[in-house]
């Protein structure tokens, strides 16, 4: 009897036997593709309630991490504390089950509305109860199928490192479609729901590809590949290797940010350009586990340093380089850095049986690497200094390298301390402001000259990289400059010549005459001749302005009597500096009872009585990172609805890299509401560097006589109208604005 039943037992496991790899393979890859759908549908809820800044995508990064790390860790938990394999699969059946209540996922209410002064806690907090569950439990795909996949007893169930592969190209997939397809596509809600149907496939997925290597592998041991991999090392050296794993994750991890941080930054806070870093990291993921990388860990290694001295110069800022190549610059160097730190990771990788505990210290350390840029060095750091740190640390950690180098090559670390001593002697005798940026530039690249030629020395990179940074500092002409840090980014405010400025990475906020007579004279997009002024010269009728947008509160000094003014403001670094009349007195001289209301001003402009204001200043998008939540339908409905019926809306549309006069213009086609543009040049040459600068201006009113009487000088033109998709809440189409700008 039981030889008759064996037969067709026997016959059974052979037709299931038939199915190869392809499970496992498409359990981990859709795992992967859902792990990164998901970060940034997250990010782009959780955006718009936190003024755009950038460093939201930072911090959900991290938390993802973390999650990330938490499924490793029940991974390698469940495979080597539960030694049944079918105890295993029933385990984590159970955890779908239960992360699955959570879904369709959405941002929990239950934390209520953003503390403008603790945002990283809230972000945390909300991601904790909204998404995390289900996230966790789906992380620990990747090592659970692969230490299943070494118990199947396949022929090559002693490497199932190959598998890590297929999972990065579903992370890249999912990377790809969401700013390609998802995002454009589908409302969030839509989003959420498919993500959700998505989890139910791969809980079947997951489940069928456990109980094929409980089938095919009857519940053995992982298998092994030599007799040498079962030896013992000793304690003293596995934990010199898990450190080694750790450093190699760390410092690709904290460039990731960094990276992403500087995109972010110098452009739009937006999926698509947050996913750019990303899908590079996760493609070195690729190549580095692939039986056969398309590039060697030798190849990455040479290419490295030459690519980071150009990426030195540029964050530098030397000689105007355009924003083109320093895009493409820091994303080579982030690729080649990523290549060559998991390349190590890879070649070092351990046996199946420790298959688990390599990932959970791998996850470790890009979790570490994520916290200290996203939560630690906006503590530390006045500046963004974490970045060129970590590509000196990657420097240093290329493999073959020794410390002091041989024969000819001490003759680069010489080039970079005579150079270093060189900028320091031009710096201390004649002043920053009489040396040029060229020849700072000549400087830097003699310095960083060093780390590409000194290929087997660790001092040169640490004496050239120090060499690079000197002359950036240097670089600069501002005097009595002060930096402080927010979780919104990096504050300076400095004097340059007749003015005091407020600085956000290169975009200068406002600015304020140094002496008495004219320091309450609006300068910059806000004096009387530019079009902001213009509009504010012009309304003189008592009642309520409201100004989204604070910088240094240079409008406040265009206050008529009877007017009350109203400031929103995102960053409570922005409106400390302004409010204190030690730094700028436009606030406490022109509007000193004025209220400042902190938080995203959007949110906080919809507690406002309707019909409120009689003139509404958006001001948000004058720098390089534009909060795209600020410039929808449902947005500019907003700021309409808050206005009076012959109210006066203005934006501010001035931007380097995007064209948002044609954003405004498909939004007012769309809300049928009339417009007018004004591209405004200071004439003629002044002294006066900030006394006005160029701007793009945009205003809007249900009231067409509102805008003619605005209009009597004859320097508005009606906005024409744009075909083309309007953004709303579910849509912006950052690419485009930037291909419109420079058509």
């Amino acid at each position: 009897m039981n030889k008759a039943i064996s037969v067709p037992m026997r016959a059974a496991r052979a037709s299931i036997g038939q199915l190869g790899a392809s499970p496992y393979v498409a359990a981990v890859f859709l795992s992967a593709a859902l792990v990164f759908l998901v970060q940034p549908m997250f990010a782009k809820m959780a955006t718009p309630l936190l003024g755009g800044a950038s460093n939201v995508w930072n911090v959900s990064l991290v938390c993802f991490q973390a999650a990330l790390l938490l499924g490793y860790a029940y991974a390698h938990y469940l495979n080597h504390a539960i030694k049944s394999l079918r105890v295993q699969i029933g385990i984590h059946a159970g955890l779908l089950a239960l992360a699955a209540l959570v879904l369709p996922f959405q941002l929990s209410g239950l934390l209520g509305v953003p503390d403008p002064n603790q945002p990283t806690l809230w972000l945390i907090g909300v991601f904790a109860i909204s998404i995390a569950p289900p996230f966790a439990v789906i992380a620990a795909t990747a090592p659970l199928i692969q230490y299943w996949y070494s118990r199947s007893g396949r022929e090559d169930a002693h490497d199932p490192y190959h598998l890590y592969s297929a999972s990065n190209i579903g992370s890249l997939i999912g990377l790809i479609a969401y700013p390609l397809v998802l995002e454009p596509l589908l409302p969030v809600a839509a989003q959420a729901s498919t993500w959700s149907v998505g989890y139910g496939v791969l809980a079947i997925l997951l489940l069928a590809a456990g109980l094929l290597a409980y089938s095919t592998g009857g519940g053995a041991p992982p298998a092994i590949q030599s007799a040498e991999e079962t030896a013992t090392a000793p304690p003293t050296q596995i934990w010199k290797q898990r450190a080694w794993w750790l450093a190699c994750a760390f410092v690709p991890s904290s460039l990731l940010v960094g990276c992403t941080t500087y995109l972010a930054t110098d452009v739009a806070s937006a999926p698509f350009l947050w996913a750019l870093p990303l899908i590079l990291y996760i493609g070195t993921f690729i190549i580095v586990f692939a039986k056969t990388p398309v590039i060697t860990l030798a190849t990455s290694s040479r290419l490295l340093p030459a690519a980071i001295a150009i990426a030195i110069v540029v964050l530098n800022g030397s000689a105007g380089i355009p924003l083109t190549i320093g895009l493409i610059g820091n994303l080579l160097v982030l690729f080649l850095a990523a290549l060559v730190g998991h390349g190590m990771l890879a070649e070092d990788r351990p046996e199946a049986s420790r298959l688990t505990e390599f990932y959970l210290v791998m996850s470790l350390g890009g979790v570490l690497g994520g916290a200290f840029n996203a939560l630690l060095a906006p503590v530390l750091f006045n500046s963004v200094l974490e970045y060129p740190l970590m590509l000196l640390a990657i420097l240093m950690l290329r493999p073959g390298l020794v410390w002091i180098g041989q024969g000819r090559t001490r003759v680069w670390p010489a080039a970079a301390i005579i150079s270093l001593v060189v900028a320091w002697g031009l710096t201390q005798t004649l002043g920053s402001e009489q040396v040029g940026s060229t020849s700072y530039t000549i400087l830097a690249m003699v310095g960083m000259a060093g780390v590409v030629l000194a290929a087997r020395s660790r001092i040169a990179p640490v004496i050239c990289g120090a060499c690079a940074l000197l002359i950036g500092g240097a670089q600069s002409t501002l005097s009595n400059s002060v930096s402080e840090r927010s979780f919104f980014g990096v504050v300076k405010v400095a004097e340059l010549g007749d003015f005091r400025l407020m600085m956000h990475g290169t975009t200068v906020h406002g600015a304020q005459y140094l002496n008495a007579k004219d320091a309450l004279r609006p300068t910059t997009y806000y004096a009387p001749e530019a079009p902001i002024g213009q509009t504010f010269v012009a309304h003189t009728k008592p009642g309520y302005v409201g100004v989204l947008g604070l910088g240094t509160g240079s409008v406040a000094c265009h206050a008529r009597p009877g007017q009350t003014y109203t400031y929103y403001e995102i960053d409570p670094l922005v409106a400390k500096i302004a409010a204190d009349p030690a730094q700028f007195t436009y606030l406490s001289e022109c509007t000193p009872s004025a209220e400042i209301v902190l938080g995203d001003g959007r949110l906080t402009l919809a507690d406002a009585p309707q019909q409120h204001f009689n003139l509404l200043l958006i001001d948000a998008f004058s720098s390089d990172s534009i909060p795209t939540h600020l410039l929808t339908v449902e947005a500019v409905e907003l700021y309409l609805s808050r206005l009076s019926t012959d109210g006066i809306l203005v934006l501010h549309v001035s931007n380097r890299h995007l064209d948002l006069t044609k954003v405004v213009a498909r939004i007012s086609g769309h809300l049928d509401v009339p417009g007018m543009h004004q591209f405004y040049r200071p004439e003629g040459e002044s002294d006066d560097a900030f006394r006005s600068t160029p701007s793009d201006v945009v205003v809007l009113s249900r009231s067409q006589a509102a805008l003619d009487q605005l209009n009597e000088s004859g320097l508005w033109t009606p906005l024409e109208p744009v075909g083309g998709r309007p953004w709303s809440d579910d849509y912006s189409n950052v690419i485009g604005a930037m291909l419109d700008k420079h058509r």
